[in-house]
């Protein structure tokens, strides 16, 4: 019986300090952006290639990684939520209007 549904890891422990992580991760985010007065809608982590930066102990060369925050405007939100239905032709457009307000590669 798995207690920690559709994952790997099983361990308790591990798990606990896990979640840790992500609440910690995303209050420095939070906090990064109330500090600049930033407003975004969503942010996203992401690093490829880990294994030999875990081995040595910090980010390498080998490790690409990226972090982007997204501001969407009122016309994706609202296409999204779909309080404005849109055809295939419209929401290309309005994807394609959407750039990040930051990112770091």
């Amino acid at each position: 019986m798995e207690t920690f549904y559709g994952q790997q890891c099983q361990d308790e422990r591990l798990n606990y300090k896990f979640r840790k992580l992500h609440h910690f991760l995303v209050d420095q985010v939070i906090n990064f952006c109330k500090g600049n007065n930033i407003v975004i809608d969503e942010f996203h982590l992401n690093a490829d290639e880990l294994a030999e930066s875990i081995e040595f102990g910090s980010w390498q060369a080998c490790t690409d990684s990226c972090l982007t925050f997204e501001k969407f405007t009122d016309e994706y939100k609202d296409a999204v939520s779909m309080k404005k239905v849109v055809d295939d032709k419209e929401w290309k457009r309005i994807k394609l209007e959407q750039k990040p307000f930051m990112q770091s590669m």
